[in-house]
């Protein structure tokens, strides 16, 4: 169960250099079709922050499409999670612990974030039996090995204005925010999915997979955790199917999820990437970064879908000549 506590540093006395604090927080704005976030990534160990803000509009397969880039890796660790000011312009200030947040940042090209993030629903602890169907008590099958040892998921209401190279625009969405403590080491890092849909306050869905790099098809990915919420009531998840069509790149153009919850209702939503941004929130990782148009019966919602596919797994193996070498 997570407390109100848990918004604040989880910090072991013997903390090792790779151990992590994250945050995710997103916006996705329907009439401009922008998908944008603030990422925190507390390293304790190391006395630094890494903070990534980035935004984008379309379907992209480099960096140069991102419609904002503030990507920065050596920021100085706040003293407080739950209250804090980084020299990049980002500010944070918990309330109403843990389900609400106020995130302020001030950034270059007339980019500015005023968003009031009110959590929906309580956190969803993965590790919880009495949420989580599929709660084991062995920390590293979360989907995303250890790094998500300490990790909730939970629905939000985001209002406010976002102003993105001189042109404002109002905030008034229902997307996923998460948070996690423990090692979270960059090398071989786990292979994973972690894809949501929201169709409004009244039911959202929101799932952890962990992926198979070498399979495709319905084989690709293997349900760990998720829950859906319909009216007001988070129920569950006990199995589920992905099946991703791609293009270039790894870039998935359509995806297939069908998940059931607790109750023996079967959700199942077809979802159209309509923007798609290369993402390299650790040096080793590239994940293809989409938000998605999901259909769910005569339902239209939006989410966003992150596969991690750690570089230094996909270039391992017995050394093969290539052609030309």
């Amino acid at each position: 169960m997570i407390a109100a506590e848990d918004v604040q540093f989880h910090t072991p006395a013997d903390v090792k250099h790779d151990w992590a604090e994250t945050n995710w927080f997103s916006v996705y704005l329907p009439e401009p079709n922008i998908a944008a976030w603030v990422y925190t990534i507390a390293r304790p160990g190391v006395g630094a922050m890494v903070c990534d803000i980035e935004a984008f509009d379309r379907i992209g397969d480099s960096p140069l499409d991102a419609l904002y880039y503030d990507f920065q890796q050596h920021l100085p660790l706040p003293d407080k999670l739950q209250s804090y000011s980084l020299p990049n312009g980002l500010s944070l200030e918990t309330s109403n612990e843990p389900r609400d947040y106020y995130i302020r940042y001030i950034g270059h090209d007339d980019t500015e974030f005023d968003w009031h993030v009110h959590g929906i629903m309580e956190p969803y602890d993965i590790q919880d039996p009495s949420m989580d169907p599929l709660a084991t008590g062995d920390r590293s099958q979360s989907g995303f090995g250890m790094a998500y040892a300490n990790h909730f998921d939970m629905t939000v209401h985001v209002t406010g204005t976002a102003k993105i190279r001189g042109r404002t625009f109002p905030v008034d969405c229902v997307t996923v925010m998460d948070h996690s403590w423990g090692p979270r080491n960059e090398q071989l890092m786990g292979s994973m999915g972690w894809i949501n849909a929201a169709f409004g306050q009244d039911y959202s869905i929101n799932t952890i997979w962990s992926r198979d790099l070498s399979k495709e098809g319905w084989d690709g990915f293997t349900f760990a955790h998720g829950y859906a919420l319909v009216d007001g009531r988070v129920r569950g998840l006990k199995s589920g199917r992905l099946r991703a069509t791609r293009g270039r790149f790894q870039m998935p153009v359509s995806y297939e999820l069908q998940v059931v919850d607790i109750d023996d209702r079967e959700h199942v939503l077809v979802g159209t990437p309509v923007g798609q941004h290369p993402w390299t929130p650790y040096s080793n990782s590239y994940v293809p970064h989409s938000s998605v148009r999901w259909h769910a019966g005569d339902r239209v919602g939006f989410g966003l879908a992150q596969e991690n596919c750690p570089l230094d797994r996909i270039t391992s193996g017995p050394y093969v000549p290539r052609s030309g070498s």
